[in-house]
């Protein structure tokens, strides 16, 4: 069986994903997962702000669209805000750099489960199901990345992703 029908297997996938078998270790690369808590937090602040004025300058443009076209178009406005939050997660962390802006200000980047970069469709996974467990939980999903070494969340779990320090924390 070749690579690709390999990573495919949804079984392998999943027991693959929780052992995070090439990705790197805490116990030979502690570097890697110093401080990523916090610097996860600090980025995930930090696209906030970028999404934010992203969605004001939405708003300037619906608002202009909706008043030329008579308020025809300001519904669209309710369309585009999940839109901007998956398309800006979806293109930086499955993009060449593998990681939001946020997260290159705090030097980290998203791997697969194997320690590769991560493909579009990976990204959106993992940005549908962050926002699809946290947002009911409050965040108690967090709660599992102080419980292991590579300080993965529940959704990083599901996706098969890793976050790893590519340069020291500041």
């Amino acid at each position: 069986m070749d690579n690709a029908r390999r990573a495919l297997s949804s079984s392998d996938f999943f027991r693959n994903s929780f052992n995070a078998n090439g990705a790197p270790n805490s116990k030979d690369d502690p570097q890697a997962f110093s401080g990523l808590l916090r610097s996860r937090f600090v980025a995930f602040l930090a696209d906030m702000a970028v999404i934010a004025v992203l969605i004001f300058g939405a708003s300037v443009l619906f608002g202009i669209l909706g008043i030329l076209s008579l308020g025809i178009l300001w519904p669209g406005f309710g369309l585009i805000m999940p839109v901007l939050f998956f398309a800006y997660f979806t293109l930086t962390l499955g993009g060449s750099s593998s990681a939001t802006p946020g997260m290159q200000s705090q030097g980290i980047k998203m791997r697969t489960w194997d320690g590769l970069n991560p493909g579009y469709v990976q990204a959106f996974v993992q940005t549908f199901l962050f926002y699809l467990i946290t947002t009911p939980l409050f965040g108690l999903s967090l709660v599992v990345a102080l419980f292991n070494a590579r300080k993965r969340c529940l959704h990083d779990y599901l996706s098969g992703s890793v976050f790893i320090r590519v340069r020291p924390a500041r």
